[in-house]
């Protein structure tokens, strides 16, 4: 348990709130009808209570989102939605799964947890191998983590029934 870390990943308002700005891009309407939250919380509390350290992950940008890469269209929906933007409600965690105090949170600038973030050296410093994986979405964020995690020498666990996506389809 002490060299475990589950990471939340991407749980931010835009994406995954009824009223967020991505609400029309699936996020939302997935997490809600496969009960993400429930799930998800359900698990950081387990973890909490044996142990395992809980880290947060969000991808968030700076006003006018200078650091995006805008030739990407993964990250252009972003720009023109002027979402996911550091201080607004947006970009804050949704308060179903929302960290507690002292628990860390770490801001990436794109796809993979690892990215523009000090998760590694985090990690490195809490002498944690294993990674837990949750949050949205399944096939962006998880698996882009996941991948780069692998590569980096982590034991890794993707936990699905703490994952959506866009469809069922692409979470699947």
């Amino acid at each position: 348990r002490e060299h475990t870390a589950l990471l939340a990943t991407d749980f931010e308002n835009d994406l995954v709130h009824e009223d967020g700005a991505f609400k029309d891009f699936g996020f939302a309407k997935i997490v809600k009808d496969n009960d993400v939250f429930g799930k998800t919380a359900r698990l950081l509390d387990a973890a909490r209570r044996a142990g395992v350290k809980v880290i947060y992950v969000s991808v968030k940008w700076r006003p006018g989102h200078p650091e995006i890469n805008r030739s990407a269209g993964l990250f252009q929906a972003v720009v023109e939605a002027n979402a996911l933007v550091e201080g607004t409600w947006g970009a804050t965690i949704h308060e179903a799964v929302a960290p507690r105090e002292g628990e860390p949170a770490v801001t990436k600038r794109a796809a993979s947890a690892f990215a523009g973030s000090d998760l590694a050296n985090l990690l490195s410093a809490s002498g944690i191998t294993t990674l837990l994986l949750t949050g949205v979405a399944t096939n962006f964020v998880v698996e882009g983590t996941a991948r780069e995690a692998v590569d980096r020498g982590y034991n890794v666990f993707v936990v699905g029934d703490c994952c959506a996506s866009l469809s069922q389809e692409a979470h699947d």
